[in-house]
């Protein structure tokens, strides 16, 4: 697949607490900002089979968001891309000092904020670690729409899924493997939906009661999909970040 994604992150106002939130919550080994590159960005470990990822503050003290981030050539061109597509830029191309990284932001025409990377996660996949991620996953009002938008963009080959009207994105090179789909497939009846990342874990219910113990609200509980041995549930964080749990994903679906 071209264009793969290789990154996750979160953004929001109090990186220290979410750090604590997503520590306690998922068991992740999460790192302290990096003095050296005047980042904050607090790097997450990836978990074994997972994407690497970091906790960040948003820009400007926004609400910020839980996304994912697609390894392109050249994020300007692609942002480009994105606007005569119906998109908009979020934030243009930014080069992070003393590294040789390059991100971006923009958002889909129903408002989904995704990133843009360039020599991101160059350390590949984690050997180890608790809780990885494992996909990602744009859930909108039209769903249709937003297939034909990010096929546009990207290149990604899509297929069918089994129910709810949702499409996999099938992977390739190093990338996980994603999703677009309805957001009344993920508990959002009328709700505007969001752009995220899901979570491999061995206890979605219990990782969803430590949620809601520690400050985030269950969005859906742990629902079992039809013809296959798959669970999925979903939560916010407490800066209202959607986030997404699987217990079957593996490696391919």
């Amino acid at each position: 697949m071209r264009n793969p994604v290789l990154w996750f992150g979160i953004t929001g106002k109090d990186t220290q607490a979410l750090r604590e939130f997503y520590s306690e919550v998922l068991a992740w080994r999460i790192g302290d900002g990096d003095p050296h590159t005047g980042s904050d960005c607090r790097l997450i470990e990836p978990g074994y089979g997972g994407l690497p990822g970091g906790i960040y503050s948003s820009p400007e003290g926004g609400s910020g968001q839980a996304t994912f981030y697609v390894e392109v050539d050249d994020p300007s061109p692609m942002l480009a891309r994105a606007e005569s597509l119906g998109g908009k830029t979020i934030m243009p191309e930014t080069a992070v000092p003393c590294i040789n990284l390059r991100f971006a932001y923009f958002a889909d025409p129903e408002g989904h904020v995704i990133g843009l990377s360039k020599n991101a996660a160059v350390g590949g996949r984690g050997d180890a670690g608790k809780n990885p991620v494992l996909s990602f996953e744009v859930m909108g009002r039209d769903a249709k729409a937003l297939r034909e938008f990010y096929a546009g963009l990207f290149g990604w080959k899509m297929k069918e899924a089994a129910a709810f009207g949702y499409w996999l994105v099938e992977s390739g090179n190093d990338g996980v493997l994603g999703g677009i789909g309805p957001a009344r497939a993920a508990g959002q009846e009328g709700g505007s939906g969001f752009a995220t990342f899901k979570v491999e874990v061995e206890d979605p219910n219990g990782v969803l009661t430590k949620a809601a113990k520690l400050g985030g609200k269950i969005v859906m509980p742990v629902t079992e999909l039809p013809g296959a041995n798959l669970k999925i549930a979903y939560f916010v964080d407490p800066e209202g970040h959607v986030i997404g749990l699987t217990t079957g994903m593996g490696y391919k679906w």
